[in-house]
C-alpha cells in the first residue's frame, strides 16, 4: 500500500483546484500519481464544475485511496479554491506542527 498508515499524516501534500478542467484533468492526474515518491495525498477541490470533471475525479480516486475529491455545488471563485486547499492539506513536509 503506498498511503501511509491512518494515524500517520503522509509527508507531502498536492493541491489540485479545478473548474471544468475536463480537457486536460485526466492528463494532470496521470502525472502527478506517475511519481516516484508515493507518501502523499492528492486533494482535489472541484468549484462547481459543469463539464465532465466530477466524473473523472471521482473514477480516479474510486482507484487510489491517496485521492481526495471534494466538490462544491456551484463556482465560489478561484480564490476561494486556490485559499481552501492549504487547510485541508496534512501534509507534514512544510508544515509547523
Amino acid at each position: 500500500m503506498r498511503l501511509a498508515p491512518a494515524d500517520r499524516a503522509p509527508r507531502v501534500s498536492v493541491g489540485v483546484p479545478v473548474y471544468n478542467g475536463e480537457a486536460y484533468l485526466r492528463e494532470c492526474l496521470e502525472a502527478l500519481l506517475a511519481q516516484d515518491f508515493e507518501d502523499y495525498e492528492l486533494i482535489i477541490s472541484d468549484n462547481g464544475s459543469k463539464d465532465g470533471t466530477e466524473e473523472i475525479c471521482q473514477g480516479f480516486a474510486a482507484h487510489d485511496s491517496r485521492i481526495h475529491y471534494l466538490r462544491e455545488p456551484e463556482n465560489r471563485g478561484a480564490s476561494w479554491n486556490f485559499n481552501r486547499l492549504p487547510h485541508l492539506a496534512r501534509g507534514t513536509i512544510g508544515s509547523s506542527s
